[in-house]
Formats: structure tokens, sequence, C-alpha cells
């Protein structure tokens, strides 16, 4: 559906994006890395909105600049989003819907179909500047969806929302990832757990890790150990803590590290082992 071709961006004397190539077909991928990474630049690449200095964005075959079909077919959340103030925000939805080309006897059902996707419904007379930000980011989400877009790029969407819209999200991904590609940059490795079928880790503007939630997994088979917080000092080698909680009144570390220790290892979780690939432990 989408190939980036060794893409590569430069903004001043920093290397933004390395050389990146990627494929995108239908299921629901995670954009995930640390900040600076260069995912947001990514993703502005991949819809247009800045070129890259070497390589291409194609969609089905062709250079997304001359693509008769790329902007129907596309929704995008940019990272912050923004609206007309003194529109309702019904309003708001009528301007990138016809924007987007989409027919007006179609309209009022489309903003009616994604605004109770979003849980927005009952807010469609009130005015942008009368919505929370949390309000604001739902919104987003709800004009990317207008026209039903075969490929969704989501740039940080749970940013913002409490825990009830950042499952809300998550379960409208999955309800409506069927024939589509969606991909989601974002920091938050449990939303990716949750509902993306394929991991793009990016680091310092180059890809470290694509492939499955199970793939990244296996890499920290091994290499994960929990231990108690009196103890963590005898962890051998190189490591990095993942967290630290505490279990039935003791305080425990959850470690990655690459050389083996004198306890037993634990399976490893997503997040272990995109800490230890980021941290070089993997």
């Amino acid at each position: 559906m989408m190939a980036i071709n060794q893409v590569s961006k430069r903004f001043g004397r920093r290397q933004v994006l390395k050389n990146i190539s990627l494929r995108l077909e239908a299921g629901v991928y995670g954009l995930l890395g640390p900040n600076g990474a260069g995912k947001t630049t990514l993703l502005r690449c991949m819809v247009g909105l800045i070129h890259p200095d070497q390589g291409q964005v194609l969609y089905q075959g062709v250079p997304i600049e001359k693509s008769k079909v790329f902007y129907q077919e596309m929704g995008y959340l940019p990272q912050t989003y923004g609206m007309f103030r003194e529109l309702t925000l019904y309003e708001m939805m009528a301007y990138v819907g016809s924007l987007k080309g989409i027919p007006r006897q179609q309209l009022a059902g489309e903003i009616e179909r994604v605004l109770e996707a979003v849980n927005l419904a009952d807010r469609a007379g009130d005015r942008v500047k009368a919505l929370s930000v949390g309000m604001i980011r739902r919104a987003g989400i709800a004009q990317a969806l207008l026209g039903s877009p075969r490929l969704l790029l989501f740039d940080e969407p749970t940013a913002g929302l409490d825990p009830a819209e950042r499952t809300r999200f998550k379960n409208l991904v999955n309800t409506i990832k069927q024939g589509r590609a969606i991909l989601l940059s974002t920091h938050l490795v449990e939303d990716v757990d949750a509902c993306c079928d394929r991991v793009i880790i990016l680091d310092r503007g180059q890809v470290l890790f694509q492939g499955s939630c199970e793939e990244l997994r296996r890499l920290a088979e091994g290499k994960v150990y929990q231990v108690d917080a009196e103890n963590a000092q005898d962890i051998a080698g190189p490591h990095f803590t993942v967290r630290i909680t505490e279990v039935a009144g003791r305080v425990q570390h959850r470690v990655v590290t690459r050389q083996p220790q004198r306890l037993p290892a634990v399976a490893p979780t997503l997040e272990d082992a995109y800490m230890g690939l980021i941290h070089g432990l993997c």
C-alpha cells in the first residue's frame, strides 16, 4: 500500500532521518522511539508536508506527489492539531470533509459517524473554543476518520486522553483495522501492545527494528530479571532498570541485561524488549 524507499532528511547540520526504508500493508503498525528519534519528521514526509532530501514515498506504487487518489484515501492526525476556535465542532468537521472531497449528500452522515466513534456526538454544536484539550485531540482523530480512508497515520493519538478515552481509541483501532494500513506513532508501549500487529522502532533517525510484537519480545528472552531492591546492586554487567515496583510489600527492580545472572530470567514484555533495544542490551 505505502512504501518508504531510502528516505533521508536533514535540518541544518542535524541529520533527522537516515536512509529509512519501510513498507506498510494492511494491518496496524506501532512506531516507537525516544524523543528526537525522527518519528514526527517521518510522518510529515509520509503525508507530503515536507519533502525528503533523498528517497521517495510511494502510495500504490506511485510517488505521493503524483498520485491522484492519495489525499482522498489517507487520514492524518498531526502531533499538534488545531481548529478554528469560532466554528462549532460540526462546522469544523464539515470544513475538513469538504477539503477531502466528501460529497455533500454524504457529509452529514460521515460527521455523525466519526463524532460518535470518538464520543463527541453530543458536542457537535459546541464551539471549538469551549472544548477541552482532550476533546480537541478526539476531534483530531475524528477528522482523520472522515471518508473511511484506507491509510491512517496517527501522531501521538492518545496524548492528553484520559484512561477511558485511551481504551476507546484502542478499541476503535481494533474495530476498523480490517483492510486498512494504520500507523500509530507513540511513546506508550502499552498502546502498541494492545492493538498493533507490527512494530517499527526508530532511534536517532534510523530503523532499529521492524517486525511483529512477538519477534520484538523474543529479542529479550533470557535477558530480563526481577530482583529485590536490596540485591539490585548485585546485577552483573551493563543493565537497565525498566521499572521499580512494590510486590507484596517488597520493592523489586525489573532489569534487562545481556549478561547471564545467578537467578532465573522472567518472561519479557514488549516494554522490556523495547527498552533493552534502545539501550543496546538486546
